[in-house]
C-alpha cells in the first residue's frame, strides 16, 4: 500500500484505466488512456473498484461511466457541465430515470466517497 491513500477520485481513474486495456470489443474505436496517464495500474484496487462498481443500480453505475470510463472516448470534447448534461440525457433515454444536477453530483460524490472508505479501510 501507499503511504498516503489514495482519494476516491484517483482510485476511480486508476480503475478507468483497467478497464481499457482489455480487448476493444466488435468495430468500436480504441481509447488508450495510458496517453494521458503513465502510471502503472494498480490491478488490486481496479478489482476492488470493479466488485463495487458492479453492485451499482443500472443509472449510477452510467454517472460513473460518464465521468470516469466514457468521460474523454464519449464525452472528451464538452465541459463539465455539457457532459453532465449529455450524460443524464443519455441515462434517461437509456434507463427512464430522471436526474437533475443535484442528483447525478451526489450519485458521482456518495460512490467516490465509497470506494475510498472500501479500499482503505
Amino acid at each position: 500500500m501507499e503511504d498516503r491513500p489514495l482519494s476516491g477520485h484517483d482510485l476511480l481513474w486508476n480503475w478507468a484505466r483497467w478497464c481499457w486495456t482489455g480487448e476493444t470489443p466488435g468495430n468500436m474505436q480504441r481509447y488508450v488512456p495510458q496517453e494521458d496517464d503513465h502510471r502503472p495500474i494498480m490491478v488490486d484496487h481496479a478489482l476492488a473498484v470493479q466488485a463495487l462498481y458492479e453492485r451499482l443500480p443500472r443509472h449510477q453505475a452510467m454517472v460513473i461511466q460518464a465521468e470516469y470510463t466514457r468521460k474523454n472516448s464519449w464525452f472528451g470534447q464538452l465541459s463539465a457541465d455539457g457532459r453532465r448534461t449529455m450524460a443524464r440525457r443519455w441515462i434517461q433515454e437509456v434507463t427512464g430515470a430522471v436526474l437533475r444536477q443535484e442528483d447525478y453530483t451526489r450519485l458521482l460524490e456518495v460512490f467516490q466517497m465509497k470506494v475510498e472508505k472500501e479500499i482503505w479501510r
